[in-house]
């Protein structure tokens, strides 16, 4: 049984501010006719019920898919345009003994396509090696190093995983020299597609693959299940691979992407493959069950470390080596750059928080321009991340190496980031990405032209409205439905990630049990109660901007929740998304 009253912590300090967080809640419709539907056909509370209402799945049929997903669920490969002609060339490849060379990305995704289709390849006899450009040396897309040692070795055929739709000139330069070239890639294409062999790409016109969200790693699965046969045991056991770009590159976790997440955890919970082992060791993460979370926020960013401050060769070589003492040796290495690079990106916000205090009027700008040329290339796109995080609003954050700007952002709802840099693409060298992140490079004298012509293009877009930010909330509900019942049924409802959120609840009219506490940097804590319940609260970089002097007034909280064991007792956790008073904080 659950734990009906927590004692709290003993008093706490806080620091005495002004309340500045101001969100809009947005609360879901609740359709009591349709939930009672779901909830007795599917035999789940009316809560649960309700979230899949939420989530667009309003039938028995698709709720039941929903909640019981399977790999035989999984589309057949070759309905992706292109993939027929693909798998003919790479296998004439093979038997030919010709030379293939993978040539991937730096980031989590194109680290674990690249692994996945080299180490499907090698096991059909494959001829392969990979290339993985270097962040700052070369940045994104298909590198002319790589296209020199294509031609030093002789390979007849190129395969790109998770980039090369935009690369029109680099794929010229292989045709002229006698490769061929396949391109699998999941951006979004940008006008002519390239002069490719052939292409794999589900967002490209003429592709009726009905699943458009695949990450690069999603793309890659594709290519070696239609290589090996669907059933085939060589590729459900790279579904570790799979999960872990999938999760880490944020893309939507619905549909298949949700299939390849549940059935990939498992995979990266009972992995082979030794590097992995040896990351969720140093990680701290051994013997438990894997979650999206562990995956996104502990074992991504220690893959994704390498490649932001050296090399991305020593993730590649983790997750192929079969040798446990080097598995160690490149975990511990990639545990430390991870560390290196927190202190990295917490050094660039602060000078970043400095310089937007000096530099942007929130009056005009709608979007944030940052630039300078001591930051490091491989954490300003998480600095981005963080600023919009703080003023929900596009960040574009850009340093300077010689005369080359290179930048990278993140944006809002109703703000699609790589439309609004393709009109300013007379001004760029090079750009690419997704609606909410996206990286350009330009030429340092365009600078001053392209802050003034992407805060135009932001002015005409956003809206006032679109920088309020939002907290959804799926449902209003009370602590009394807190049981294990519910906690059963929000798990058959994981894994969660964009498009599939945990959910978000809200109650109101609670009391703080106990003073609220600041933990850590920025971390909130406090225990609030409904009378009969009391619960633990958490609120994650809430410390500046949340009431800290609130004592008798009744409050409203949003939240996401989760159930914790310690030493067989289970207690509740809110994890806060926002709070809000109902009575003036006394000063």
């Amino acid at each position: 049984m659950l734990s009906q009253e927590g004692s709290g912590p003993k008093e706490g300090t806080f620091q005495k501010r002004p309340y500045t967080m101001t969100k809009k809640w947005l609360i879901k419709k609740t359709d009591l006719e349709r939930q009672k539907i779901l909830s007795n056909e599917l035999s789940v509370s009316r809560i649960t019920a309700q979230i899949l209402l939420n989530r667009g799945i309003d039938t028995p049929g698709s709720a039941y898919e929903f909640l019981r997903p399977s790999l035989l669920d999984l589309r057949d490969p070759f309905l992706m345009n292109g993939m027929r002609k693909s798998v003919s060339r790479i296998k004439k490849a093979i038997e030919r003994k010709e030379q293939i060379l993978i040539h991937g990305d730096y980031d989590v995704d194109g680290i674990c396509a690249t692994t996945l289709l080299e180490l499907v390849l090698k096991k059909m006899g494959a001829k392969v090696s990979h290339y993985i450009p270097d962040r700052i040396m070369e940045g994104f897309g298909i590198s002319e190093n790589a296209i020199k040692l294509a031609i030093k070795r002789k390979t007849k055929l190129f395969i790109s995983v998770d980039c090369g739709i935009t690369a029109k000139e680099q794929t010229k330069q292989l045709n002229s020299a006698g490769i061929d070239v396949i391109i699998t890639d999941h951006h979004q294409p940008s006008g002519d597609l390239p002069d490719a062999f052939s292409i794999l790409n589900p967002l490209q016109k003429c592709c009726r693959y009905p699943y458009k969200d695949l990450a690069g790693v999603g793309v890659a699965f594709k290519l070696a299940s239609a290589l090996c046969g669907v059933d085939s045991d060589c590729i459900y056991e790279h579904l570790d691979l799979v999960c872990l770009g999938t999760v880490s590159d944020v893309v939507p976790i619905t549909d298949e992407n949700r299939i390849l997440t549940k059935f990939g955890l498992e995979q990266v919970t009972n992995t082979k493959k030794k590097g992995l082992q040896a990351l969720i060791s140093v990680a701290r993460l051994k013997g438990k069950e894997m979650s999206s979370h562990y995956v996104g926020y502990i074992l991504g960013p220690r893959i994704n470390a390498a490649g932001r401050l050296s090399s991305a060769e020593k993730a590649l070589q983790l997750l192929l080596t079969d040798n446990s003492q080097e598995a160690d040796l490149l975990a511990e290495t990639l545990d430390v750059e991870n560390r290196n690079r927190q202190k990295l990106e917490q050094q660039t916000l602060t000078q970043a928080l400095a310089k937007l205090e000096q530099t942007i009027n929130f009056k005009q700008d709608r979007i944030i321009v940052l630039q300078d040329e001591n930051w490091h290339s491989g954490v300003i796109g998480i600095v981005a991340s963080r600023l919009v995080d703080r003023y929900h609003r596009p960040a574009l954050i850009m340093t300077t190496k010689g005369k080359i700007v290179k930048g990278s952002g993140r944006s809002i709802k109703n703000f699609h980031l790589v439309e609004a840099l393709d009109k300013c693409s007379h001004l760029l060298e090079n750009f690419g990405g997704h609606c909410y992140a996206a990286g350009l490079t330009m030429h340092k004298g365009y600078l001053e032209d392209f802050r003034k012509l992407i805060n135009e293009i932001a002015q005409s877009s956003l809206k006032a409205e679109d920088l309020i930010p939002t907290v959804e909330i799926d449902m209003e509900i009370g602590f009394k439905s807190l049981s294990d019942r519910f906690f059963k049924e929000m798990s058959q409802l994981a894994p969660f990630g964009l498009a599939n959120h945990r959910p978000v609840f809200a109650t109101k009219n609670l009391k703080i049990k106990s003073p609220q506490q600041i933990i850590g940097r920025d971390t909130i804590k406090m225990w609030v109660t409904d009378g009969d319940r009391t619960c633990e609260a958490i609120g994650f970089r809430m410390a500046g901007n949340a009431p800290a002097n609130i004592t008798d007034e009744d409050i409203d909280l949003a939240y996401t929740c989760s159930l914790n064991t310690y030493r067989g007792v289970k207690s509740i956790q809110l994890q806060l998304k926002d709070i809000q008073v109902k009575s003036p904080i006394k000063i």
